[in-house]
């Protein structure tokens, strides 16, 4: 009994001797980060949070680069005034790789037309000199409930 309650405590001093890892949930906080800088017009933070190789495919199918994503937040094309994550998951892969899974409301002035979206979206981050950065963005619509 000794012996296992020294164990447990040798092993718990090691992990914490390791530094802090990395759950779903530092993935979850880090796309919701990601939410609260597209609102709030962060580009330097969003800039953090994306790979120069993202490739972000939007709900009517287009796609862009990185550099037309922030050229097209910048610009304030679409203008989010709210994205509201109502259902969020997240998985990792190896040490390296994760996946985000989440249902938000996306509220968007589209050259000055106010769009409501429901969408289901999923991100994939790597990890990238010991920092996560989102390389894939996808997003549908999710269908009217009957």
């Amino acid at each position: 009994m000794r012996f296992l309650l020294l164990f447990s405590v040798i092993m718990t001093l090691l992990s914490c001797a390791s530094g802090p890892t990395e759950t779903p949930a530092d993935l979850v906080a880090l796309d919701k980060e990601w939410a609260a800088a597209v609102v709030a017009n962060d580009f330097a933070k969003i800039e953090e949070i994306i790979s120069p190789d993202l490739v972000y495919s939007h709900s009517d199918g287009q796609v862009d680069t990185a550099e037309i994503y922030m050229n097209r937040m910048k610009k304030k094309t679409s203008d989010y005034q709210g994205i509201d994550i109502v259902k969020i998951d997240a998985k990792l892969f190896g040490s390296d790789v994760a996946v985000v899974n989440a249902r938000a409301f996306f509220r968007v002035n589209v050259e000055g037309n106010m769009v409501n979206n429901d969408l289901s979206y999923t991100h994939v981050y790597k990890k990238v000199d010991g920092k996560w950065r989102m390389i894939s963005h996808q997003s549908a619509k999710m269908p009217a409930a009957s």
